[in-house]
């Protein structure tokens, strides 16, 4: 426990102090923190995987054998493969984050310049950037302005629905049917047997799949929801409200 929540403090920390917010900003931050319970909790079934994991096997080379059936089974990474795509969905959302905070710098830049109080030599000029009065105001970015910013945008939120969606793929196709609960039939080159083999505790891992998939099915419509919704609302209503004023 005291993993995650060493894991949620700078989440919430960063969702909580920033200075520059953008649409949906609060809500992708609450999906990390979410995810993170989630995933933490969906791997306790999965630590003993090792032992779980039993064949009808006689004294000589059981362990041997039992070992090289659970490889043939479990041949694709489970528990690795959730936290590698929980970090893809940490850095499409910290791409963003880097983006807004060079936006919010480059906007505090221009301002010094147009200042006519920041001279060189002054207070503003010896403190730099984080000087400034604005470094201290909170700041909206305004998506019908900053078109390259939306751009980018669009691109994190498009990569949300690209991981998630391929991450969910994996949960349903690739790790559900391997605790389907039904006799696994092992035979290999050095253990032909044939053996029977089965997974304990089916029923808790299925259930840790079933909340991931869960998890990630909300973060691919909400994405996808967030991705339509500033299609229309910025580009293309945004387009035609300036033709018309026009």
């Amino acid at each position: 426990m005291a993993a995650i929540v060493t894991g949620l403090v700078p989440i919430l920390k960063t969702a909580v102090e920033a200075s520059t917010d953008y649409k949906g900003r609060t809500l992708w931050f609450g999906f990390l923190s979410i995810r993170l319970i989630t995933l933490y909790v969906a791997e306790m079934p999965w630590g003993k995987l090792d032992t779980d994991f039993q064949c009808n096997m006689t004294a000589e080379n059981s362990e041997y054998c039992r070992r090289a059936c659970f490889n043939q089974h479990f041949d694709v990474p489970v528990v690795m493969l959730w936290n590698f795509s929980y970090v893809l969905f940490s850095v499409s959302v910290l791409m963003m984050e880097l983006l807004a905070s060079q936006l919010r710098h480059s906007l505090i830049k221009q301002r010094m310049k147009r200042d006519p109080g920041s001279q060189p030599g002054g207070e503003d000029s010896l403190m730099g950037v984080k000087g400034h009065g604005l470094a201290k105001k909170d700041m909206m970015i305004d998506f019908h302005k900053q078109k390259t910013t939306l751009l980018v945008y669009l691109l994190c939120v498009g990569m949300r629905v690209g991981i998630e969606g391929t991450f969910l793929s994996v949960l349903v196709f690739w790790h559900l049917p391997k605790i389907d609960g039904l006799p696994i039939h092992c035979s290999t080159a050095l253990c032909p047997g044939p053996y029977q083999c089965l997974v304990r505790f089916d029923s808790e891992k299925r259930m840790s799949v079933y909340s991931l998939a869960t998890i990630s099915a909300t973060i691919v419509v909400t994405s996808i929801a967030f991705f339509l919704y500033s299609m229309c609302h910025y580009l293309i209503f945004g387009r035609s409200k300036l033709e018309s004023v026009v």
